[in-house]
């Protein structure tokens, strides 16, 4: 297995980057002032952001570092520091009632490299995370980890890894390509239920479906290509290493062992002038799975080097959420509340998560001069493969997971934002530690708090 490098070699490699960069920044700042590329050629997907203000009133803690960030930023370069703080309580239930601390540390390096004096259409995105991971996910008694930012970063524990690295190339104004160690998780974008666990849910269930987990990893080396009829059609179509990890480079499994490929589709659309969006994809995987159907005694011999495992050929999975404002503000469109849901369904005879289905409500800025806070309430009913093997079932009584979760989002100050966050969980099944003994539904409370530096 091929290992990033350590954690100094890595942050100097970030650091030397970026020295690089606002070197080329810096000299293109002092272009002609009557330069002026196309309006083709201005388009971005790295938005400035506004680095001024005061203490309290600024978006990042850091502030502007004197001008120098702005004018970076300017010039194509964005660098960014976060720290994601959890603490969490198994209060009643689970395997455990106790009590963790954990959290994650992120730096992205964004680069627009048509305002860094180079060509246009080019963008580059380098993540790299630190988990301290010291969580509650084992004892909360579901399979559904009650904490996305640790689960995403899975087997990597407290060590930097690069989980992003890719190089986006627009060739027209609406087709584009995408190549690199690859985020998995945007195909599966929603407005009230998306992402980390940084600002919205925390649990795993409401941050992308599940029942791809199979066959595609959180990140992974691969391509996507990207095409943009109108401005309410995102189309794309993916092709990646199904076994790629976080913590390894995926040079040493592409093209080696299964690959993952498949279309999807988000609709932006306008009911009643109100904003939402569908999304659709589909994915299937190549190479050899384990039957999950197995016979007991086809187990043990293949423990004992008698019998083979059975095996089926490919893997599948379909996946389908929406979200929608029922109500926007006027004036501005992003304060509101509105619905989301997510329904997806998976190949049976391979994949453990079968069938999932939620939904929630979710809104931003819907109490007066608390703008920028958030609030969502989901449900989601996850259903295991009836094809697991009879003896996994009787042992451990594998049959469905519910959960419920409630959170709120507080803006104390626009770099700062602490998440008060309460989670039901409802198991159906016994513990593997104790088979006859059934996991009663547990209650999560914790909080996060996350600094944008």
């Amino acid at each position: 297995m091929v290992r990033y490098c350590n954690s100094k070699t890595l942050a100097f490699l970030v650091f030397a980057t970026m020295v690089a960069w606002a070197g080329m920044a810096v000299a293109q700042d002092k272009k002609p002032a009557d330069a002026k590329p196309a309006a083709a050629e201005d388009a971005t997907i790295y938005p400035v952001p506004d680095y001024s203000g005061d203490f309290f009133k600024r978006s990042y803690l850091t502030g502007d570092w004197g001008g120098f960030r702005s004018k970076l930023a300017n010039n194509g370069v964005q660098f960014d520091v976060d720290l994601l703080q959890v603490f969490q309580d198994v209060t009643t239930g689970g395997t455990n009632q106790t009590g963790r601390y954990g959290g994650v540390y992120s730096m992205a390096l964004k680069v627009d490299v048509h305002k860094a004096g180079l060509w246009p259409g080019a963008f580059l995105y380098v993540r790299a995370q630190a988990p301290f991971a010291n969580n509650v996910i084992p004892y909360s008694g579901g399979i559904m980890a009650v904490n996305t930012a640790p689960a995403m970063l899975l087997p990597a524990t407290n060590e930097l890894v690069l989980p992003n690295l890719y190089f986006t190339q627009f060739l027209s104004e609406s087709f584009g390509i995408q190549l690199g160690k690859l985020d998995l998780t945007v195909g599966d974008a929603n407005e009230f239920a998306h992402g980390t666990g940084d600002k919205k849910f925390m649990n795993l269930a409401f941050s992308f479906n599940p029942v791809i987990l199979r066959i595609a990893p959180a990140a992974a080396l691969g391509l996507a290509l990207i095409y943009l009829p109108t401005k309410d059609i995102e189309l794309a179509f993916s092709a990646f290493d199904t076994e790629g990890r976080v913590n390894t480079s995926g040079f040493d499994t592409l093209f080696k062992n299964n690959t993952t490929i498949g279309p999807s589709a988000r609709f932006t659309i306008h009911p009643f002038g109100l904003t939402g969006h569908q999304s659709l994809g589909f994915l299937w995987a190549n190479g050899t799975y384990t039957a999950l159907n197995q016979d007991p005694r086809t187990i043990i011999g293949s423990i004992l080097g008698i019998t083979s495992l059975d095996t089926e050929q490919g893997s599948w999975a379909f996946v389908y959420n929406f979200d929608q404002y029922l109500y926007t503000e006027k004036g501005d469109p992003s304060q509101g509340f509105g619905i989301f849901g997510r329904i997806g369904v998976a190949d049976k005879t391979t994949s453990p998560f079968w069938q999932f289905y939620s939904i929630g409500f979710g809104g931003k800025g819907t109490i007066p001069t608390r703008d920028k806070d958030q609030w969502g309430i989901g449900y989601y009913y996850l259903r295991f493969s009836n094809d697991l093997t009879k003896l996994l079932r009787d042992r451990i009584s594998l049959d469905h997971e519910q959960g419920v979760e409630l959170f709120y989002n507080i803006e104390v100050l626009p770099w700062l934002h602490i998440t008060p966050d309460l989670q039901i969980i409802m198991p159906s099944r016994k513990g593997l530690a104790a088979p006859n003994k059934n996991i009663d539904t547990s209650v999560v409370a914790g909080f996060r708090v996350k600094v944008d530096f």
